[in-house]
């Protein structure tokens, strides 16, 4: 009877001691993982856990930069090999000897921390965001449901920035991203502008409209707002309602994106972040850059002759601000539609705010 008893005992200490064994790896476990859980939605993750995912995205965000800084040394020792500097062609026609276009000198090297998801259709229209999931987890703001119509006043609304604010500039017809954008994302509003439409594209649905607004007037590097067509500065449209940030910037504006940033940058120029360092109040921007058929954009307020210096020059200015491209996709539609334009001279970039302590991306 002893010894059962004995062997009774010696069996349950053995039990415990595996169950105290299995738990402390499982513990072990846990903290190894640490540094993995940012890519888990917040509502998944304990809140002793907001540490190790902050400490995650600095060290994330850190080695983008590190990557980033070695590609803007590599453009300027690339820049400085051809003869022209900083007069650079385009499109250089001795690819012997200077193997690379203008696009070679802008990659996108700065990598988003969180997940990039293409939002809209496929192909010209759609659009990459960088940490769609975080947009997604946003709690909505109480939305007024008040008709459908394309355009209203919407200070009596709701706060002016409440919600996800997000501007569109050239809708043309084609508003897939900003459908998506809604359904997906409950806290976002869009805000958007085109001279040469009357509204939104089909895609937008009558439930959504009252998230949505829109005036037909172009985006310029000067406010004429009495033009026929009418232009507004970025700033001024900003004012007008009562946006002090934007989180995400779509922008299409077939070649006045140069001179529109400028001024957006000029007006700027002296806010600062807490590094003391100038910061544009954007979370993210979308554009599709326009190089024109030579080195003249033409059309309403078009950008005027932006050769390789002056990209540049313009370029790095946005850098200087924080903006960092972290999404490339060259637009192929013009080089396959028409054979005299054989230079795939429009391409859509994705640039984040590495330097933006407001964007919810870096919360």
């Amino acid at each position: 009877m002893l010894i059962e008893v004995i062997g009774k005992v010696i069996a349950i200490i053995v039990i415990v001691v595996v169950l105290i064994v299995v738990l402390h790896n499982e513990q072990s476990a846990s903290t190894a993982l640490a540094t993995y859980l940012p890519l888990l939605p917040t509502s998944q993750v304990a809140s002793k856990d907001s540490v190790a995912r902050l400490s995650w995205l600095r060290e994330r965000m850190a080695l983008s930069e590190k990557t980033w800084q070695k590609s803007v040394e590599q453009r300027a020792e690339m820049a400085s090999t051809h003869p022209d500097n900083p007069k650079i062609p385009f499109f250089p026609t001795d690819f012997l000897r200077y193997p690379f276009t203008i696009w070679d000198f802008f990659p996108a090297t700065w990598t988003c921390p969180h997940d990039i998801q293409r939002v809209g259709r496929l192909g010209d229209g759609g659009k990459w965001v960088c940490g769609m999931s975080i947009y997604e987890s946003l709690p909505a703001p109480q939305f007024p449901t008040i008709g459908s119509t394309e355009t209203r006043d919407t200070s009596s609304a709701i706060a002016a920035n409440d919600g996800l604010v997000i501007y569109s500039f050239g809708i043309n017809g084609e508003s897939s991203f900003e459908a998506e954008m809604l359904e997906r994302v409950p806290s976002a509003r869009i805000w958007g502008y085109d001279f040469s439409v009357d509204g939104w594209g089909k895609q937008i649905p009558s439930s959504e409209r009252h998230r949505t607004f829109f005036k037909k007037v172009g985006l310029g590097k000067e406010d004429k707002h009495d033009a026929s067509p009418p232009f507004y500065t970025l700033p001024t449209l900003m004012k007008e309602n009562k946006h002090n940030y934007i989180d995400i910037l779509k922008i299409d504006i077939e070649g006045s994106e140069y001179d529109a940033l400028d001024t957006f940058m000029d007006a700027f120029d002296g806010m600062q972040s807490a590094s003391g360092k100038s910061v544009i109040p954007i979370g993210q921007v979308m554009i599709e850059l326009h190089l024109g058929d030579g080195v003249h954009l033409d059309g309403p307020n078009a950008g005027g002759d932006v050769g390789f210096d002056r990209f540049k020059t313009w370029w790095e200015r946005l850098e200087r601000m924080g903006m960092r491209p972290s999404w490339i996709e060259i637009n192929l539609f013009a080089v396959t539609l028409f054979e005299h334009k054989s230079d795939p001279r429009c391409t859509e970039y994705v640039w984040v705010n590495a330097r933006d302590e407001r964007s919810v991306l870096w919360r």
